[in-house]
């Protein structure tokens, strides 16, 4: 078991040039050793690698499609980019994480004001769960380090598809003008424009992202 790095200890040996390096390279590599564990698998992480090892014995399509049903069921359900997002995900994988699901509420565009989607805040909690890590471990900088590969990709995927990440842009390309959503008015004008129907949209797309680069990343 390798020992777990500090920030400072992590810094300490390596350049910001090697930082640099491993992080612009998310979109592409990343070590194959397996990562870290600090003992057992909780129940949560056995239930993850069990329907990781189902959805990855599924033809991909299928796991796809699955997922949109899952998007369209919550987004039909709570008009809500983030709850949706992290709960398609949630499912197919078996993840744990039921308060993030009421966490998330003030999600969408970071409170409605435009800013980071929630398409995107969704999935990243979800691979949150996944690679991220936990209460015992908040100073293993390592750990923190590699969890911004597969994000850091999914943030360059979702930006190449809809240019930003902002809600504000994403409005923009799919309704052609952004909404003031804390303005009732505006708010109105959005729900007519066909929000939950643009917004699935941009929500499965979100979700397929994170799902294609958990299914491939041979770590796990």
């Amino acid at each position: 078991m390798k020992k777990r790095l500090k920030r400072r200890d992590f810094l300490g040996r390596t350049t910001l040039a090697a930082l640099s390096a491993a992080t612009l390279g998310a979109c592409t590599t990343r070590e194959n050793a397996p990562s870290e564990t600090a003992g057992p698998l909780s129940p949560g992480e056995n239930n993850f690698s069990n329907e990781l090892a189902k959805n990855r014995q599924m033809p991909r399509d299928l796991v796809m499609k699955m997922l949109d049903q899952k998007v369209d069921h919550y987004m039909q359900l709570s008009h809500h980019c983030a709850q949706s997002s992290f709960m398609a995900l949630k499912e197919q994988f078996g993840l744990n994480g039921e308060q993030v699901i009421k966490a998330l509420t003030p999600m969408p565009g970071i409170a409605e004001r435009g800013e980071t989607c929630g398409a995107v805040t969704g999935p990243l909690m979800a691979m949150g769960l996944i690679y991220g890590r936990d209460l015992h471990h908040l100073d293993d900088w390592e750990a923190y380090q590699e969890s911004l590969i597969p994000t850091g990709h999914f943030c360059k995927r979702f930006e190449k598809e809809f240019g930003t990440t902002l809600c504000h842009e994403v409005q923009k390309v799919k309704f052609g003008r952004c909404y003031q959503l804390t303005d009732p008015g505006e708010l109105q004008e959005f729900q007519n424009a066909g929000a939950t129907e643009h917004c699935s949209a941009v929500v499965r797309s979100a979700v397929r992202i994170a799902a294609e680069i958990i299914l491939e990343d041979d770590t796990h």
